[in-house]
Protein backbone atom coordinates (compact mmCIF):
# COMPACT_ATOMS: atom_id res chain seq x y z
CA UNK A 1 0.00 0.00 0.00
CA UNK A 2 1.40 3.46 -1.13
CA UNK A 3 1.34 5.75 2.05
CA UNK A 4 0.96 9.31 1.56
CA UNK A 5 4.32 10.37 2.26
CA UNK A 6 5.13 8.40 -0.54
CA UNK A 7 3.02 9.92 -2.99
CA UNK A 8 3.79 13.45 -1.95
CA UNK A 9 7.67 12.54 -2.51
CA UNK A 10 6.34 10.92 -5.95
CA UNK A 11 4.72 14.22 -6.62
CA UNK A 12 7.91 16.11 -5.70
CA UNK A 13 9.66 13.92 -8.28
CA UNK A 14 7.42 14.38 -10.82
CA UNK A 15 6.87 17.98 -10.66
CA UNK A 16 10.54 18.36 -10.66
CA UNK A 17 11.08 16.37 -13.64
CA UNK A 18 8.56 18.97 -15.58
CA UNK A 19 9.94 21.85 -14.07
CA UNK A 20 13.81 21.20 -14.77
CA UNK A 21 12.91 20.20 -18.61
CA UNK A 22 10.83 23.92 -18.74
CA UNK A 23 13.19 25.49 -17.26
CA UNK A 24 15.99 24.28 -19.48
CA UNK A 25 14.45 24.45 -22.39
CA UNK A 26 12.43 27.85 -22.40
CA UNK A 27 15.39 29.54 -20.05
CA UNK A 28 17.25 31.31 -23.69
CA UNK A 29 14.11 33.05 -24.68
CA UNK A 30 11.90 33.90 -21.38
CA UNK A 31 14.81 33.79 -19.06
CA UNK A 32 14.37 31.19 -15.60
CA UNK A 33 10.89 31.99 -14.33
CA UNK A 34 10.70 30.74 -10.39
CA UNK A 35 7.22 31.45 -10.67
CA UNK A 36 6.52 28.80 -13.20
CA UNK A 37 9.01 26.54 -11.91
CA UNK A 38 7.90 26.47 -8.49
CA UNK A 39 3.71 26.25 -10.07
CA UNK A 40 4.89 22.74 -11.74
CA UNK A 41 6.23 20.92 -8.43
CA UNK A 42 2.96 22.81 -6.52
CA UNK A 43 0.35 21.47 -9.26
CA UNK A 44 2.00 17.93 -9.04
CA UNK A 45 2.24 17.50 -5.67
CA UNK A 46 -1.07 18.98 -5.19
CA UNK A 47 -2.46 16.12 -7.58
CA UNK A 48 0.00 13.67 -5.44
CA UNK A 49 -2.17 14.59 -2.53
CA UNK A 50 -5.63 14.39 -3.83
CA UNK A 51 -5.38 11.37 -5.91
CA UNK A 52 -6.10 8.50 -3.54
CA UNK A 53 -9.18 10.72 -2.09
CA UNK A 54 -10.58 10.84 -5.66
CA UNK A 55 -9.64 7.42 -7.23
CA UNK A 56 -9.37 5.04 -4.21
CA UNK A 57 -7.16 2.35 -6.60
CA UNK A 58 -4.16 4.72 -6.36
CA UNK A 59 -2.65 3.06 -3.14
CA UNK A 60 -2.83 -0.29 -4.96
CA UNK A 61 -0.46 0.91 -7.84
CA UNK A 62 3.39 0.51 -7.93
CA UNK A 63 5.64 3.64 -7.40
CA UNK A 64 6.39 3.74 -10.85
CA UNK A 65 2.69 3.89 -12.09
CA UNK A 66 1.98 6.50 -9.81
CA UNK A 67 5.09 8.60 -10.51
CA UNK A 68 4.24 8.84 -14.17
CA UNK A 69 0.38 8.95 -13.39
CA UNK A 70 1.22 12.29 -11.72
CA UNK A 71 3.60 13.66 -14.39
CA UNK A 72 0.89 13.15 -16.78
CA UNK A 73 -1.77 14.87 -14.68
CA UNK A 74 0.45 17.75 -14.13
CA UNK A 75 1.12 17.96 -17.80
CA UNK A 76 -2.54 17.63 -18.52
CA UNK A 77 -3.24 20.87 -15.99
CA UNK A 78 -0.67 22.54 -17.35
CA UNK A 79 -1.55 22.63 -20.55
CA UNK A 80 -5.48 22.99 -20.27
CA UNK A 81 -4.33 26.12 -18.26
CA UNK A 82 -1.95 27.24 -21.00
CA UNK A 83 -4.51 26.86 -23.74
CA UNK A 84 -7.55 27.47 -22.36
CA UNK A 85 -7.75 29.91 -19.48
CA UNK A 86 -4.28 31.56 -19.24
CA UNK A 87 -4.34 34.65 -21.14
CA UNK A 88 -0.84 36.54 -21.84
CA UNK A 89 0.34 38.68 -24.94
CA UNK A 90 0.90 36.77 -28.18
CA UNK A 91 3.10 39.01 -29.99
CA UNK A 92 5.79 37.48 -29.17
CA UNK A 93 5.27 33.97 -30.13
CA UNK A 94 5.59 32.28 -33.66
CA UNK A 95 2.93 29.59 -32.55
CA UNK A 96 0.43 30.89 -30.14
CA UNK A 97 0.41 29.30 -26.68
CA UNK A 98 -3.25 30.00 -26.41
CA UNK A 99 -5.75 27.74 -28.13
CA UNK A 100 -6.09 29.38 -31.71
CA UNK A 101 -8.30 28.47 -35.24
CA UNK A 102 -7.77 29.16 -38.66
CA UNK A 103 -8.93 32.50 -37.96
CA UNK A 104 -6.47 33.18 -35.37
CA UNK A 105 -6.02 32.63 -31.57
CA UNK A 106 -9.72 31.86 -29.68
CA UNK A 107 -10.04 34.90 -26.82
CA UNK A 108 -13.85 34.44 -26.06
CA UNK A 109 -13.36 32.71 -22.37
CA UNK A 110 -16.13 30.25 -22.36
CA UNK A 111 -15.05 28.90 -26.18
CA UNK A 112 -12.35 28.33 -24.53
CA UNK A 113 -13.23 26.89 -21.73
CA UNK A 114 -15.89 24.46 -23.63
CA UNK A 115 -13.04 23.58 -25.95
CA UNK A 116 -10.81 22.86 -23.00
CA UNK A 117 -13.50 20.64 -21.45
CA UNK A 118 -13.13 18.73 -25.37
CA UNK A 119 -9.77 18.31 -25.13
CA UNK A 120 -10.41 16.38 -21.16
CA UNK A 121 -13.01 14.40 -22.66
CA UNK A 122 -11.08 13.12 -25.62
CA UNK A 123 -8.81 12.09 -23.20
CA UNK A 124 -11.40 10.43 -21.19
CA UNK A 125 -13.27 8.77 -24.26
CA UNK A 126 -9.53 6.88 -25.12
CA UNK A 127 -9.40 5.56 -21.66
CA UNK A 128 -12.96 4.65 -22.04
CA UNK A 129 -12.23 2.59 -25.42
CA UNK A 130 -9.30 0.86 -23.52
CA UNK A 131 -11.92 -0.95 -21.38
CA UNK A 132 -13.01 -2.40 -24.64
CA UNK A 133 -10.09 -4.40 -25.67
CA UNK A 134 -10.66 -8.27 -24.49
CA UNK A 135 -9.25 -9.64 -21.25
CA UNK A 136 -8.40 -12.57 -23.27
CA UNK A 137 -5.60 -10.15 -25.09
CA UNK A 138 -1.87 -10.03 -23.87
CA UNK A 139 -1.28 -6.94 -21.35
CA UNK A 140 1.17 -5.90 -23.66
CA UNK A 141 -1.19 -5.99 -26.55
CA UNK A 142 -3.49 -3.99 -24.50
CA UNK A 143 -0.60 -1.66 -23.47
CA UNK A 144 0.53 -1.08 -26.94
CA UNK A 145 -3.42 -0.38 -28.29
CA UNK A 146 -4.03 2.29 -25.22
CA UNK A 147 -1.09 3.94 -25.94
CA UNK A 148 -0.76 3.54 -29.55
CA UNK A 149 -4.08 5.47 -29.37
CA UNK A 150 -3.44 8.07 -27.04
CA UNK A 151 -0.28 8.98 -28.87
CA UNK A 152 -2.62 8.99 -32.66
CA UNK A 153 -4.85 11.63 -30.51
CA UNK A 154 -1.57 13.82 -29.43
CA UNK A 155 -0.11 13.72 -33.16
CA UNK A 156 -3.33 15.25 -34.46
CA UNK A 157 -3.76 17.79 -32.32
CA UNK A 158 0.02 18.82 -32.18
CA UNK A 159 -0.41 18.75 -36.25
CA UNK A 160 -3.32 21.03 -36.26
CA UNK A 161 -1.89 23.00 -33.70
CA UNK A 162 2.00 23.24 -35.20
CA UNK A 163 1.19 22.30 -38.32
CA UNK A 164 -1.09 25.30 -39.31
CA UNK A 165 2.02 27.69 -38.29
CA UNK A 166 4.88 25.40 -39.48
CA UNK A 167 3.58 23.08 -42.03
CA UNK A 168 2.46 19.48 -41.59
CA UNK A 169 5.79 16.84 -41.13
CA UNK A 170 4.91 13.10 -41.50
CA UNK A 171 8.20 12.09 -39.39
CA UNK A 172 6.80 14.64 -36.68
CA UNK A 173 3.62 13.42 -36.58
CA UNK A 174 4.86 10.03 -36.05
CA UNK A 175 6.61 10.39 -32.80
CA UNK A 176 3.59 10.61 -30.89
CA UNK A 177 1.91 6.94 -31.80
CA UNK A 178 5.41 5.71 -31.50
CA UNK A 179 6.59 6.35 -27.93
CA UNK A 180 2.07 6.36 -27.27
CA UNK A 181 2.89 2.18 -27.95
CA UNK A 182 6.35 2.07 -26.41
CA UNK A 183 4.83 4.12 -22.95
CA UNK A 184 1.47 1.69 -23.08
CA UNK A 185 3.84 -1.43 -23.26
CA UNK A 186 6.00 -0.41 -20.65
CA UNK A 187 2.92 0.53 -18.02
CA UNK A 188 1.15 -2.55 -19.30
CA UNK A 189 3.60 -4.29 -17.16
CA UNK A 190 3.01 -2.62 -13.84
CA UNK A 191 -1.03 -2.24 -13.51
CA UNK A 192 -3.78 -4.28 -14.56
CA UNK A 193 -6.06 -0.82 -14.16
CA UNK A 194 -7.35 0.66 -17.41
CA UNK A 195 -7.23 4.08 -16.23
CA UNK A 196 -3.46 4.29 -14.72
CA UNK A 197 -2.31 2.19 -17.80
CA UNK A 198 -3.56 5.08 -19.90
CA UNK A 199 -1.82 7.55 -17.25
CA UNK A 200 1.19 5.88 -17.48
CA UNK A 201 1.27 5.73 -21.30
CA UNK A 202 1.02 9.10 -21.76
CA UNK A 203 3.68 10.06 -18.77
CA UNK A 204 6.34 7.93 -20.52
CA UNK A 205 5.45 8.84 -23.76
CA UNK A 206 5.74 12.86 -22.75
CA UNK A 207 8.67 11.99 -21.02
CA UNK A 208 10.73 10.10 -24.13
CA UNK A 209 9.53 12.89 -26.86
CA UNK A 210 10.84 15.99 -24.25
CA UNK A 211 14.19 14.10 -23.50
CA UNK A 212 14.95 12.59 -27.32
CA UNK A 213 13.54 15.38 -29.09
CA UNK A 214 14.12 18.79 -26.96
CA UNK A 215 16.76 17.84 -24.19
CA UNK A 216 19.19 15.72 -26.20
CA UNK A 217 18.93 17.82 -29.47
CA UNK A 218 21.50 20.47 -29.61
CA UNK A 219 20.05 23.84 -29.75
CA UNK A 220 17.03 22.83 -30.09
CA UNK A 221 14.36 25.94 -29.54
CA UNK A 222 10.91 25.74 -28.93
CA UNK A 223 9.01 26.25 -31.85
CA UNK A 224 6.77 29.06 -30.16
CA UNK A 225 9.04 31.18 -30.49
CA UNK A 226 9.70 33.70 -33.09
CA UNK A 227 13.57 32.99 -33.20
CA UNK A 228 15.98 29.81 -32.99
CA UNK A 229 18.25 32.42 -30.06
CA UNK A 230 16.43 34.08 -27.17
CA UNK A 231 17.81 37.41 -26.25
CA UNK A 232 18.66 36.23 -22.61
CA UNK A 233 22.30 34.37 -23.91
CA UNK A 234 23.65 34.30 -20.26
CA UNK A 235 20.69 30.74 -19.81
CA UNK A 236 22.56 29.06 -22.53
CA UNK A 237 25.53 27.79 -20.49
CA UNK A 238 23.34 28.48 -16.92
CA UNK A 239 20.96 25.76 -17.77
CA UNK A 240 23.27 22.75 -17.82
CA UNK A 241 22.74 23.63 -13.94
CA UNK A 242 19.29 21.73 -14.64
CA UNK A 243 20.61 18.74 -16.35
CA UNK A 244 22.32 16.95 -13.64
CA UNK A 245 19.04 17.17 -11.27
CA UNK A 246 16.52 15.59 -14.35
CA UNK A 247 19.12 13.05 -15.22
CA UNK A 248 18.40 12.12 -11.21
CA UNK A 249 14.66 11.93 -12.05
CA UNK A 250 15.41 9.43 -15.21
CA UNK A 251 17.31 7.46 -13.12
CA UNK A 252 14.08 7.23 -10.62
CA UNK A 253 12.50 6.18 -13.74
CA UNK A 254 14.72 3.54 -14.01
CA UNK A 255 14.66 2.37 -10.32
CA UNK A 256 11.10 2.36 -10.59
CA UNK A 257 10.55 0.29 -13.40
CA UNK A 258 12.90 -2.03 -12.59
CA UNK A 259 10.07 -4.33 -11.19
CA UNK A 260 7.81 -5.25 -13.91
CA UNK A 261 4.92 -7.81 -13.46
CA UNK A 262 3.96 -9.36 -16.51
Amino acid sequence: MITLATMIALGLAAGLHGALYGAYKDSPHESFLMRRFVREIAVAVTIAFALPWVYSPTTTQSAFVLYLAVFALTRIATEFWKLFVRVEPQGEFRIPTQIHWMTGVVHNPVLRLALGFGFLASIFGIGALGTLVSDSWPRALHGLVVGLSIGIAEAIAGGYKDGSIEGFSWPKFAKSPTFGALGGVIASGHTADDVFLLLAAIGSMRMFLELLFKIVVREYAPGKFRSMTGPFTEWVARRRLFLTPYALTWLLYVLLSSHVTW
